[in-house]
């Protein structure tokens, strides 16, 4: 198992557009933006909520532990500043 998280913010695209993101994430996964990858949960709210675990580091605590790193992420400049921007 990956002892390494990296939780990257991304920035080219329309977030309105699931599918081309996801493409988008394929495509820099691809060409090793993000280096070697052991681990990549999706979250999906459709008709039900769908949480899909992928790569070799995929087991269930490693999901949940990649979940909580990204809930972090985005929490951080709110607790560090009070403010949503």
């Amino acid at each position: 198992m990956s002892t390494h998280l990296k939780v990257v913010t991304l920035q080219e695209s329309n977030f309105r557009d699931p599918v081309a993101t996801l493409r988008l994430i394929a495509d820099d996964m691809e060409s090793g933006q993000y280096g070697e990858i052991g681990c990549v949960a999706v979250v999906i709210l459709g008709h039900k909520l769908s949480v899909i675990g992928l790569g070799p580091d995929a087991e269930a605590p490693s999901v949940a532990l990649l979940l909580q790193a990204g809930i972090q992420k985005l929490a951080e400049p709110i607790l560090r500043t009070g403010e949503t921007r």
